[in-house]
């Protein structure tokens, strides 16, 4: 039974500013990506329709290619692709090349349903709603023919030739409309297979990395999705500096208490909080910022903080690895001299990130009783802190059975969390002797505190 795909591209892209068919999906365009689904589901036969004007498409494509006039509908499309359909063309899918990340076996689960019994239309559902491709009889596909129709009526026609198939692929009803629809689609191509709650459980911090370059491409996109984040009234007071200059990289290792894995990776990430550019805004309308502000000091710091976990969880959905590094607060003047920052600007923290070269054992976590209340705050700690000390006693055991130890040294399985916690933040804390002057070196970097 031969099947023929009908691939409308005849559409300006006028949202997105460019031709949809020629966008590039990681080094493939849409239209590549639609044919080698059609073709890796078994359709050899792609008829595509485009405008006259339209750019050529790729060669040896090895597709019949229809035009239509410029400024159709995708109805348009539909009634020249079927005039082109073979004698012999049995079935047809219609594959908008805006949904060029549905992969083949969506079309193989399509394909399944039109064998069943009185089944004329086959679709996908993702949660519940309907999308692209859709497959139907010749017989259904002819329906397009008749005068102001188009795709959405002939499958409404007659409710009892439609079967729908679940699948998990969001691209069946989410299309390539606008820019940032581009940017998703190129992040879904390179993340790993994990939803975003998943990813969240499978964090660990990775301290050694392989020399791999991490693309200037993808770096870009990843701070472009990090910035994303939620931001205090709309100030977006951040800043990212990468750091790639193995130079420059030696130095902010030296300033972060000379973590050897800063220099090894082949990124530093310094993670900012940045007034400067709230201050020029200020500056442009006559008036001075509030840099003495403790509330616009959090403010741009809490901004920084949800910025940097955007990026860690992005660069771990594509499947990089990423440590954070407090100790960039150590000598925040020299830190800041060294890469350039403006007055009202300082390292909240260091990111390294690139492809890790350890598996490290994960930590776990507090008990969650410990973090999560209910209507009002539980102070009953003792169960927390019991729990949280055989979770870091656990894990000692496992990382010197497994990895001998944590950082090349084994690791003492009888001290739980609350000893460690103890030792590093108590009477005696060589972390708050470290950062005692933290407070006068942040209002020369031009935060009041006040």
């Amino acid at each position: 039974m031969r099947t023929v795909a009908i691939v409308p591209a005849a559409g300006r892209g006028q949202r997105m500013g460019a031709d949809k068919a020629l966008l590039d999906l990681g080094g493939t365009t849409a239209i590549e990506r639609v044919v080698a689904t059609c073709r890796g589901a078994g359709i050899d036969d792609v008829i595509v329709v485009r405008r006259g004007d339209a750019a050529a498409l790729p060669a040896a494509l090895g597709v019949t290619v229809v035009t239509v006039a410029g400024d159709g509908e995708m109805a348009d499309s539909l009634r020249a692709g079927y005039l082109a359909l073979p004698s012999d063309a049995a079935r047809v899918l219609v594959f908008p090349v805006d949904h060029a990340l549905v992969e083949a076996d969506t079309v193989l689960a399509l394909g399944a349903l039109l064998h069943r019994a009185g089944v004329g239309i086959a679709l996908p559902l993702f949660r519940g709603r309907p999308g692209h491709p859709v497959l139907l009889t010749r017989q259904a596909f002819a329906e397009i023919e008749r005068p102001g129709a188009v795709l959405r009526d002939v499958v409404r026609a007659d409710r009892t030739r439609v079967q729908a198939v679940a699948t998990a692929n969001p691209w069946v009803h989410a299309d390539l409309d606008r820019p940032e629809d581009l940017r998703a689609a190129v992040c879904a191509l390179h993340g790993e297979p994990w939803s975003t709650v998943a990813q969240m459980f499978r964090h660990r911090s990775h301290r050694s990395y392989r020399p791999d370059p991490v693309p200037h491409a993808q770096l870009e996109r990843l701070v472009d999705a990090a910035r994303h984040a939620s931001t205090s009234s709309y100030i977006q007071a951040y800043a990212v500096v990468v750091v790639t200059d193995a130079a420059i990289k030696h130095d902010c290792a030296r300033l972060c208490g000379g973590q050897q894995h800063i220099v090894e990776a082949p990124v530093f990430a310094a993670v900012c909080a940045d007034l400067h550019k709230l201050a020029a805004a200020c500056g442009r309308h006559g008036t001075e910022v509030q840099a003495q502000s403790l509330e616009l000091f959090l403010q741009a710091t809490v901004d920084a903080a949800l910025l940097g976990q955007n990026l860690q969880l992005a660069v771990e959905a594509e499947g990089l690895g990423a440590c954070m590094i407090g100790a960039a607060r150590n000598q925040p003047i020299e830190l800041a001299a060294r890469l350039g920052l403006p007055p009202h600007a300082y390292v909240v923290f260091g990111m390294t990130l690139g492809v890790p070269a350890d598996d490290p054992v994960p930590r776990g976590r507090l008990p969650l009783a410990g973090v999560l209340h209910w209507d009002r705050y539980d102070a009953r700690v003792e169960p927390v802190l019991d729990g949280a000390d055989e979770v870091m006693r656990a894990w000692a055991r496992r990382a010197n059975a497994e990895q001998g130890g944590y950082g090349g040294r084994p690791v003492d399985e009888h001290k739980g969390w609350t000893e460690r916690m103890a030792r590093a933040w108590g009477a005696d804390s060589a972390y708050a002797k470290a950062r005692r002057t933290l407070r006068d070196e942040l209002r020369r970097l031009g935060f009041g505190l006040e």
